[in-house]
């Protein structure tokens, strides 16, 4: 396979991969390694590729779904010898060059994540963002959804690598298909030290630093939302809600920081909306996360839509 530039896997050794097993603990953490059943994967993969016979079957899995095309090989496995065994696949392997021959004339899929805009993270941009042009002024609202879900370049790079594995990504699928039926979201836990974990995701820990913390307890406490111009109103207690994170920032600092992260016109409050999706994005994929950090239209109350019947705290 090596020499047609084609990765082979066995299924039943698959599991025990290393980079399958972070696909899936980022793709699908409410299943375990034990709790996939390779019996009714095998049987939707040969349905996918319209396979019927029981014969040794070679799947071309490509990273289009247009691509993928399944290879019997032509003789019954009681029958197979090595050398026609070797013919056969040296006639799949031909079939499968010229297969992907045509589809690498297939136009490039989208990018993969919708709501996320890949560019670098915080060009200190919020003053020009503010002032806009001439002395008309932005609001924070107005530039939620270009600021809110800005990612790092490295963590993109490690979210495109985990998505775009090629066969990897197109085996997650099928698995999702298979799996769609007890999907579950992670019940929230807030530590009593305020560390946020997803208790049946393993336990995993979202990690943020104090203000984009105290920030996301300020939208779990109000699941109807926040409209941004009201956000003056929430200065009191955002500020209680930081104080008990963190003892240690500067009484000032901190009264300067809560000023900025509740004044409408500051881009202070998107930047922690991005951090606080960062941290979720760097535990589990875009699908999930979007449940558990903070979206909304223009206009409109920002919200955490997790039902908070998930949300426990200690």
């Amino acid at each position: 396979m090596d020499r047609a530039g084609i990765t082979f896997i066995y299924l039943p050794r698959l599991f025990q991969d290393g980079d399958f097993q972070r696909m899936i603990a980022y793709h699908l953490p409410y299943i375990g390694h034990s709790q996939i059943d390779l019996a009714a994967l095998t049987l939707r993969i040969k349905q996918n590729y319209c396979i019927k016979s029981d014969h040794p079957t070679l799947a071309y899995i490509a990273e289009r779904e247009l691509g993928d095309e399944g290879y019997e090989v032509r003789f019954p496995l009681e029958k197979i010898t090595r050398e026609n065994l070797d013919q056969s696949i040296d006639a799949i392997i031909e079939e499968i060059a010229q297969h992907k021959s045509r589809n690498w004339l297939l136009a490039e899929e989208e990018p993969f994540i919708k709501h996320i805009a890949y560019s670098p993270l915080f060009k200190s941009e919020s003053k020009e963002y503010a002032k806009g042009k001439g002395d008309d002024k932005i609001t924070a609202d107005e530039n939620f959804e270009k600021m809110a879900f800005q990612v790092p370049e490295d963590l993109m790079e490690g979210i495109m690598k985990l998505q775009t594995a090629g066969y990897l990504s197109r085996l997650i699928e099928f698995l999702e298909v298979l799996q769609r039926s007890t999907r579950k979201l992670s019940r929230l836990r807030i530590a009593s030290d305020f560390r946020i974990y997803l208790m049946d995701y393993d336990m995993m820990e979202v990690k943020m630093s104090p203000l984009p913390k105290a920030v996301y307890l300020l939208f779990l406490r109000h699941p109807e939302g926040i409209l941004f111009k009201e956000l003056p109103d929430y200065r009191t207690e955002l500020m209680e809600i930081y104080k008990r994170i963190t003892f240690r920032e500067n009484p000032d600092k901190a009264k300067e920081s809560i000023i900025r992260v509740t004044d409408p016109y500051d881009n202070s409050i998107n930047e922690k909306c991005s951090l606080i999706s960062i941290a979720f994005l760097k535990v589990v994929s875009e699908e999930i996360a979007e449940n558990y950090y903070i979206t909304g239209l223009r206009g409109e109350p920002k919200k955490i839509a997790l039902s908070r019947e998930l949300v426990i705290y200690e």
